[in-house]
């Protein structure tokens, strides 16, 4: 049996282990920068497990941490495919035959958007981020956004300040976007962070952030 034939049969075995203990979910492939979770960009239903990320069944999900493997048949699905179902949401970060599948389950949903650049060299107006001014790169994405990483003092730093936290946001990687250090990201409940670094691994981007303070 070559490696071909093996990474089959185990997806096929993973599919038959989630017909008897996981849930249907529809999978989603996010085809450019916004709403991956459109209708028209569902590709199939399937059945998934999720149990923790060694492959024990045996106790409840760690707090804060995200990584879960997935039993499902990974033959038709694709790293950075979208799984929704009764557990939630999740992206595929790592199809690695003949290893199990990995996800990352989500917790929030983002939007990335950019400064404008100035337009005149030399003077130019009212230089701070606004509205008018932001290009969207990225809008719509469930993410996993949780605390970590390095926080920072606020703007004004006086010895009293109260120190912003750092977050982690984890999310699909699209190959028409870069996320860039000093990019804005934002969530559903309008709270707005800024990007201190960016980190490529497989098909995830992990961004390190500073949440922004009036």
């Amino acid at each position: 049996m070559d490696g071909v034939h093996l990474a089959d049969r185990l997806a096929y075995g993973a599919g038959c282990a989630a017909r008897r203990v996981g849930f249907i979910h529809d999978a989603y492939r996010p085809d450019g920068p916004a709403s991956p979770l459109d209708l028209a960009k569902r590709v199939m239903r399937l059945t998934v497990a999720y149990v923790l990320p060694g492959g024990s069944v045996a106790a409840p999900s760690g707090v804060a941490v995200p990584f879960r493997q997935a039993w499902a048949d990974w033959s038709y699905l694709q790293v950075g495919d979208y799984l929704v179902g009764p557990e939630g949401c999740a992206f595929v970060v790592a199809i690695e035959p003949p290893k199990p599948m990995m996800v990352v389950m989500t917790n929030a949903v983002i939007e990335i958007s950019r400064p404008a650049a100035p337009v005149l060299a030399g003077i130019n107006p009212y230089g701070a981020a606004l509205p008018a001014t932001m290009m969207n790169i990225l809008s719509g994405f469930p993410a996993s956004l949780m605390v970590g990483g390095l926080g920072d003092r606020t703007r004004a730093g006086l010895p009293d300040d109260t120190r912003v936290p750092g977050f982690i946001a984890m999310l699909p990687s699209v190959a028409s976007v870069q996320p860039r250090v000093g990019d804005l990201v934002s969530n559903e409940w309008a709270e707005r962070f800024v990007v201190t670094a960016v980190e490529h691994i497989g098909g995830m981007w992990r961004l390190s952030l500073v949440q922004a303070v009036s």
